[in-house]
């Protein structure tokens, strides 16, 4: 042999000295945990501890901010960032500013259109624009094919 030890398999003395300090242990904390005030009361001792059901948080109301459709939100916002960016032309070209200057108030216009649809009023108003869009693009393809359901007989 090598020299080393093999050990077998833990005896039943050990695996009860190790229960034993493990019961010990777990009293002690018990025990902390109610002279510190953060338990309820102790049950007694040979009746077995009732088990509670795991927590669940109440449900929430829905935010309407992380519902609909994204690439709806992203057009709308889109849409928005571009009449900012049309009123910046439009006040820049009338300013009788230069060429490069109307080209920054229209990317000035477009950005800060841009940012102000992350606040919280105007995150409502891109939402509620982009529920409008879904409603009229469902009618507007409703009504597209019934006309074309309608005309389409030669």
């Amino acid at each position: 042999m090598d020299g080393r030890r093999t050990l077998g398999p833990p005896s039943d003395d050990w695996m009860h000295e190790q229960q034993r300090r493990a019961e010990a242990e777990a009293e002690a904390w018990r025990s902390l945990r109610y002279a510190l005030g953060r338990a309820p009361a102790l049950p007694p001792s040979g009746a077995p501890a009732a088990i509670e059901p795991p927590h669940t948080p109440p449900p929430r109301a829905e935010n309407p901010h992380r519902t609909g459709s994204t690439i709806l939100k992203g057009l709308v916002r889109v849409c928005l960032g571009g009449l900012g960016a049309f009123l910046g032309y439009i006040s820049a070209t009338d300013s009788s500013l230069g060429e490069f200057e109307v080209w920054l108030a229209t990317m000035a216009g477009f950005a800060v259109a841009l940012s102000l649809s992350m606040f919280d009023p105007f995150r409502r108003m891109v939402h509620m624009l982009a529920e409008t869009t879904r409603w009229t693009l469902i009618l507007a393809v409703c009504f597209g094919g019934l006309w074309l359901f309608l005309h389409g007989q030669g």
